[in-house]
């Protein structure tokens, strides 16, 4: 499908509730989300964590990782929408009761959202989301995935 666009990224050492990724959508377009996951790539330990992905409120200034977005068809376009991942400060304000998929998992099994069709979340132009871990964990190396397609 062309427009669709998938950023991951390691998130070594993560211990305290913290944003994983976020986006912002680029002006001018709007953002489906089609897919997102976590995974845990290093604790043999299982604990449970709580995952959502949340809209943003404020983004503010970050202190976050650049994550460049990869196409998923050949020939398509760079993607217009900004991707950062780990943020170690200046968290985002998210906005209460506007999260999907929240769910607390086990840390082996990981995070799944993968939402019909009609259900997929829309960000707006110029507007963030974000896949928050919201629970303390022992130090634990998760691998985060988000899949999205720009429109318009």
């Amino acid at each position: 499908m062309r427009g669709v666009y998938e950023a991951s990224a390691n998130v070594g050492a993560v211990t305290a509730a913290q944003t994983l990724l976020y986006l912002t959508a680029p002006s001018g377009k709007c953002v489906e989300i089609i897919s997102a996951h976590v995974t845990n790539e290093s604790n043999e330990t299982n604990e449970q964590m709580e995952i959502t992905l949340q809209r943003i409120t404020t983004l503010g200034t970050p202190t976050a990782t650049a994550n460049t977005p990869t196409p998923t068809e050949l020939g398509d376009a760079a993607a217009g929408s900004t991707v950062a991942t780990d943020v170690t400060a200046s968290e985002p304000t998210y906005t209460a009761g506007k999260d999907f998929g929240r769910a607390g998992v086990p840390s082996l099994a990981g995070w799944r959202f993968e939402p019909e069709p009609e259900a997929r979340p829309i960000v707006a132009n110029a507007a963030s989301i974000g896949i928050q871990i919201l629970t303390a964990i022992t130090s634990a190396d998760l691998v985060v995935r988000l899949v999205f397609r720009e429109i318009g």
